[in-house]
């Protein structure tokens, strides 16, 4: 039988009522930080997210988790916006930045680096592609991929077009 995670647990529960309220989870994690363990939901919206936002979001899910109890040991319960680089786990956030500045980390080094910066270009189940900044297009499997970030676009210097 399949072990299902407590991080995937908690998001199949605590997803449609942050659903229901007009946002998207785009990202949940429940670890130790320092000697207390925190639950963190990352929501979205088209109109961005603002502070009352988290409260609205954070309150109803605290409502949840004390009906249901998930969770034995004692936590936190933090809801942010997922930021300017913001995770990308899922296939919807890859495909929602085509034509953005990403980094991916890799399991293992690729021509001796592990870490690769690029315009997202192309992206499917099994790989993605990245424009360099030399203008060099690579593809990687996405199962090389240990993580993936939207970078900061304020400090994103666009790439020289080509004349």
């Amino acid at each position: 039988m399949k072990k299902v995670s407590k991080e995937f647990f908690l998001e199949e529960l605590t997803a449609p009522v942050v659903e229901s309220l007009g946002y998207e989870l785009t990202d949940l994690t429940f670890e130790k930080k320092g000697k207390d363990w925190c639950l963190t939901l990352f929501i979205d919206s088209e109109n961005g997210i603002s502070l009352d936002d988290c409260e609205t979001v954070s309150r109803q899910i605290s409502e949840l988790l004390d009906e249901t109890d998930p969770i034995e040991q004692s936590y936190f319960l933090e809801v942010s916006s997922p930021g300017m680089d913001r995770p990308l786990k899922k296939e919807k956030h890859f495909l929602s930045n085509l034509d953005k500045k990403i980094a991916v980390h890799l399991f293992a080094p690729l021509d001796g680096k592990k870490d690769i910066e690029g315009v997202l270009k192309l992206y499917n189940t099994d790989q993605l592609t990245l424009e360099l900044e030399t203008g060099e297009m690579l593809t990687l499997e996405n199962s090389k991929i240990a993580k993936a970030n939207r970078l900061d676009e304020l400090n994103f210097k666009p790439l020289p077009s080509a004349e």
